[in-house]
């Protein structure tokens, strides 16, 4: 759950889950984003901005973007498809696209899908330090530990 409460506005919200959606007037976007956990919470794609010319007039991405280029937010297709799909080298290239926020949810992904490729393993291990083939043990170690 990601909340912003700002009373000086006043600006409250809260989103329960992933994907949730709130609907924020420009006005108070434009006055929100000047608070730098707001800001950072955007930047790194923890909250996202469906509209490209909202985020452009917020200088979210670039004046030329057509595609997101600073924020990338993968749905769980695209995750599984960086996974699964692409090659090591294609993988770490699009991971050293994305936030740290999205790398995190990268390796949460494959934790909760027991997804284990070795080599893309090892390098998130480098890139944000989660150990995703132990946390798969450790997971399958709790859920047999649960059935006993």
């Amino acid at each position: 759950m990601v909340s912003i409460s700002l009373p000086y506005i006043p600006f409250k919200a809260q989103w329960r889950t992933s994907g949730a959606t709130v609907e924020i007037e420009k006005d108070t976007l434009e006055q929100i984003m000047f608070e730098p956990g707001v800001k950072y919470m955007f930047d790194q794609g923890m909250l996202y901005i469906e509209d490209m010319e909202a985020k452009k007039e917020l200088g979210i991405e670039p004046e030329d973007a057509k595609e997101p280029v600073n924020v990338i937010v993968l749905n769980d297709k695209q995750r599984r498809q960086y996974w699964v799909n692409l090659s090591l080298n294609d993988f770490k290239k699009k991971v050293d696209e994305l936030s740290r926020e999205q790398v995190e949810l990268l390796a949460d992904y494959a934790i909760e899908n027991k997804l284990v490729d070795v080599d893309k393993c090892d390098f998130m291990q480098e890139k944000c330090g989660r150990d995703i083939m132990t946390a798969i043990r450790l997971n399958k170690a709790d859920e047999e530990g649960r059935k006993e």
